[in-house]
């Protein structure tokens, strides 16, 4: 069976030729068996995922269990990290029995694997060059990039909840000739089913006119993109909101909920977060009544409370992969930090069940740290700035610093002179102060663009109090 090739759907436009040209990590196990492999899994297991969304805890837990105790065991007998770190906690094979059992094993997180060999969280059996294998990375925004090793099973459940996403989302509209649209220099899914859900995927927008002539010429249904984009496309909200797109999805770089909602009304449809990671593909989505639910079924979300770091409901979010099982992932603790509501038993107005993460905060590194210890959620402040600056005139882009003395503040800015942003930054100052609870000294710097990030994610808030220890 011959592979559509769906990067070649560029209509002559020179920019999108340009820039869907760059190779993608996916392309690895972008072939035509794969895909048709996914599509058999699709239309055998489609329905199936999409009522598991709508299940109770209880039909939940029965399902988790079983899958995290196969996990670990598997772990435990076939590799040799997994092995040697739960054995020194004194773990035995078929010890998971409960899920307090499970949140007994020790966690792990990226610090532990920069000191682990990749043969030593690889299966015994399993040569690094063995055919049926997929290499790829993370993208390495915290420092340290992991190689990650994937098969055909982790491979195809990654792609299908991604195509229950866009099940989800789009309804009964999203049907096999209607195009999914892809802005990243990733996409995580296969680039069709056998010719069905086709991707386009752009690695970076050149061309405003060009891109908005190029999706009406697709048509896509849904709308994968980074947030800072969503900017450049304001002076074409008529034409996207006439492309009647059922969902923009937003991912890989912080925003906040006024600025998903401020796009929503500008483009007339829904603008939702991913919360996702390379380790283990998507965490949790945002539904349209702005919640995030994990997405328990091939992911086990682990929402562990932090209420020594704050009054609110904070928590770090440990996950594990629980269908791979080339590099699987346990109990990893991503470093982020995260608003959490409700209780296994709540039921959103959408229709799902469980405890909900209300906004991403950010890593714990990029949280805006108080002179008593605590750290203030980065959601909370970027939320803030957007109400002030996002519709500004006089500023086009911005990024709040705070130093390492923790009471000194850099806001950097690319626009207008300094005397016509300070009256709102003035106002900002004060509401800063308030959600910190101390006086804070604030310094204006006016750039010609903002400066590079360690990775390719913008960054509105850096906090350097990490290093104060």
């Amino acid at each position: 069976m011959k592979k559509l090739n769906t990067q070649s759907f560029t209509f002559g436009l020179a920019s999108i030729h340009k820039n869907s040209r760059l190779p993608l990590q996916e392309d690895c196990y972008d072939t035509p068996d794969i895909q048709q492999h996914i599509r058999r899994l699709w239309h055998k297991e489609g329905e199936t995922m999409i009522a598991r969304n709508y299940w109770t805890d209880a039909q939940k837990m029965k399902y988790v269990l079983q899958h995290l105790s196969a996990v670990v065991d598997y772990a435990f007998k076939q590799i040799p990290f997994y092995h040697e770190y739960y054995k020194a906690s004194g773990y035995e094979a078929g010890a998971v029995r409960s899920l307090t059992d499970f949140e007994s094993l020790p966690i792990l997180n990226k610090h532990i694997l920069r000191s682990v060999q990749t043969k030593d969280f690889m299966p015994r059996h399993l040569a690094e060059d063995a055919a049926g294998m997929f290499w790829s990375s993370t993208s390495g925004s915290s420092g340290v990039a992991l190689p990650i090793l994937s098969d055909l099973d982790s491979v195809s459940f990654n792609s299908l909840t991604y195509y229950r996403m866009f099940q989800r989302l789009g309804g009964t509209a999203f049907r096999a000739n209607r195009w999914i649209y892809n802005v990243h220099h990733i996409r995580s899914w296969v680039s069709s089913l056998s010719g069905d859900y086709p991707t386009f995927t752009l690695n970076d927008i050149a061309d405003v006119e060009e891109f908005v002539l190029h999706m009406e010429h697709l048509r896509p249904i849904i709308l994968n993109i980074l947030p800072s984009y969503l900017p450049l496309l304001e002076p074409y909200a008529r034409r996207i909101t006439r492309l009647q797109l059922t969902a923009i999805i937003t991912n890989s770089e912080a925003s906040s909920r006024h600025e998903r909602e401020h796009y929503s009304s500008l483009y007339k449809t829904p603008v939702l977060d991913e919360y996702s990671s390379e380790e283990v593909g998507i965490i949790a989505l945002e539904c349209p009544y702005r919640h995030y639910h994990p997405e328990f079924d091939y992911t086990h979300v682990e929402l562990n409370d932090l209420s020594t770091i704050d009054s609110s409901a904070l928590a770090t979010v440990c996950c594990t992969d629980f269908m791979c099982r080339t590099m699987p992932f346990i109990r990893y603790d991503h470093g982020d930090i995260v608003s959490v509501a409700g209780n296994d038993s709540s039921l959103c107005k959408c229709g799902q069940h469980g405890r909900t993460i209300e906004r991403v905060e950010g890593r714990k590194d990029d949280c805006l740290k108080t002179l008593s210890g605590h750290y203030i959620p980065t959601a909370v402040v970027t939320n803030t700035l957007d109400s002030f600056f996002n519709a500004d005139p006089n500023v086009s882009s911005f990024r709040l610093i705070q130093c390492t003395t923790l009471t000194h503040f850099i806001f950097m800015y690319t626009g207008a002179a300094t005397e016509q942003v300070s009256p709102s930054l003035s106002a900002f100052q004060e509401q800063l102060q308030a959600l910190l609870k101390m006086s804070i000294q604030l310094k204006i710097e006016r750039v010609d663009t903002l400066p590079d990030t360690p990775s390719y994610k913008r960054k509105k808030i850096i906090s350097l109090a990490q290093t104060t220890g």
